[in-house]
Order: structure tokens, then C-alpha cells, then sequence
């Protein structure tokens, strides 16, 4: 049997549903958070909760759900599934009486040679709304990873009609120049694992630079390196975008993800 949590308790997880005529879902009204497992620890859970309530307060999102008691029924389920290796999935969703679940999924695992050759990745034009929140409006993010997927790439970039390349759909964006690290400051999810880098970048006495990356900077080779950030990958160097290879050298890329991981 497999658990599953619903407004802190503990049931099966076949019994954590809702109606699908309750309006917020309907109108996806909701914030989610995906945190890994690993050993059985529940990984940074502290800074993902904070973001899961950030994206609550940003949307609005009312709820009464406490922060010491939402972690003791994490761990609950936890223990309860027996799985030391997991991707623990938050979903929040709102209304007159707010829904919290929480389950568990395999942790994806990515080929080695990703992280030392290089991956590809597509350009797709699209601007999240509410972009500081994790919500539950992910159409254009499926739509993003559904063309990279049918074309062979690992993640969709998304670019705003400036031309500035934001954010993957699921990862945070990268960009190396001499010994500086570049991401965007704005208009971008803060991704608990593109804290991390920042953190690290510097500890490694790397400068950052919070300003947008421009698309056509990226395909003129103006960065060393590029690459992308997200819970279960860490960082993942990208080699080539819309058929454009980008670089071959992966080394500030290669030593951040070893203090990731």
C-alpha cells in the first residue's frame, strides 16, 4: 500500500482526490513544490516550504496550514512509504476550504554523460504569469517541455518578446563570462537549487551579475558556458540550443554541480 497526506493526514494515497468541479482546480488556483529524497532526508525542505507559502502569498493563496506541523506529516508519509530515493510532490490549492496533499514519485536520473558532455536544448517563446510563484498555471511550461521532448532536447527555454532568455521549464538558466555568473533578477521562478549555485558561485569568489541573458548572446557565443539548475538535475551544462552548438568547455558548470550533489 501506498500513502499519500491530505491536509496533514495520513491516507491511501487511491483516496487523495479532489472534485473536479471545485472551481480552483477548474481554474488551476494553486502553488506546488517538487523536493527530493534522498537516503530517506527530505532535502532543503525548509527553503521549500518557505517558497511554497511565498507562492501562496503572492496568488493570494489564504490557508491556515502551519509550517512545523506541514513538516511533521512530510515525514510521516515518508516513513510511512518505506522509500529512501523519492521526488516528494506539494500541491496546495486554494478556496474556501484550501486542499494540501503531498505524495511521492520516482526521482528521475539523468545519464552521466549529460553532466560531462552537454546537453541540447530548444528556444520556445513564452512568459510565465505570476513568474516569482510556483503555481499550478503550467500550461505554457508542458507546452515548452512537450516541443523539447518531440524534438529530442532536455528542456524548453523560454524566451520573452524582448528576446531575453528567462528560465526552462523546468530548470533555471545560467550563463558563464570570464569569472562572472549571470542569471536573470526578475521575471524568473527563484528556484531553491539556483539559490544554491549562487551560494556556491560565491564561495568559489565567482562574481554575479543579475541581468536578463539574450538569446541571440547565447547563439553568438558570447558566454564560456551555459547551463541550467533544477532540484533532481543540479546543474546540467547545455552544449547546443536550436541546433546551434554553444561550447565545450564545461568547467565552472562541472564544479558547481560537484558542491550540488
Amino acid at each position: 500500500m501506498k500513502y499519500a497526506i491530505k491536509n496533514l493526514e495520513l491516507i491511501e494515497e487511491k483516496d487523495a482526490v479532489i472534485p473536479v468541479t471545485q472551481r480552483e482546480l477548474f481554474s488551476s488556483f494553486g502553488v506546488y513544490e517538487s523536493i527530493k529524497v534522498l537516503n530517506g532526508k527530505i532535502e532543503y525542505l525548509d527553503d521549500h516550504l518557505d517558497r511554497l507559502f511565498e507562492s501562496a502569498r503572492i496568488l493570494k493563496l489564504e490557508h491556515s496550514f502551519k509550517v512545523h506541523f506541514v513538516k511533521e506529516s512530510l515525514n510521516r508519509l515518508i516513513k510511512a512509504n518505506k522509500e529512501k530515493t523519492s521526488s516528494l510532490k506539494l500541491q496546495l490549492i486554494g478556496g474556501k476550504n484550501p486542499t494540501l496533499f503531498a505524495f511521492t514519485t520516482e526521482l528521475p536520473i539523468y545519464p552521466e554523460k549529460y553532466y560531462t558532455d552537454g546537453v541540447r536544448v530548444i528556444s520556445y517563446m513564452g512568459e510565465r504569469i505570476f513568474p516569482h510563484a510556483k503555481s499550478n498555471c503550467l500550461l505554457l511550461n508542458y507546452m515548452a517541455a512537450r516541443e523539447a521532448s518531440l524534438s529530442g532536447a532536455l528542456d524548453a527555454i523560454l524566451i520573452d518578446r524582448y528576446g531575453s532568455a528567462l528560465e526552462g521549464s523546468r530548470s533555471n538558466l545560467f550563463a558563464v563570462k570570464s569569472n562572472s555568473l549571470i542569471t536573470s533578477g526578475k521575471d524568473v521562478l527563484y528556484g531553491v537549487t539556483r539559490k544554491r549555485t549562487i551560494e556556491i558561485a560565491e564561495k568559489l569568489n565567482l562574481s554575479m551579475e543579475f541581468k536578463k541573458i539574450a538569446l541571440k548572446d547565447i547563439k553568438e557565443h558570447v558566454f564560456d558556458e551555459v547551463f541550467i539548475t533544477s532540484t533532481s538535475m543540479g546543474a546540467i551544462p547545455v552544449r547546443i540550443i536550436d541546433d546551434i552548438n554553444i561550447g565545450s568547455s564545461f568547467s565552472v558548470t562541472s564544479l558547481i554541480n560537484k558542491n550540488l550533489l
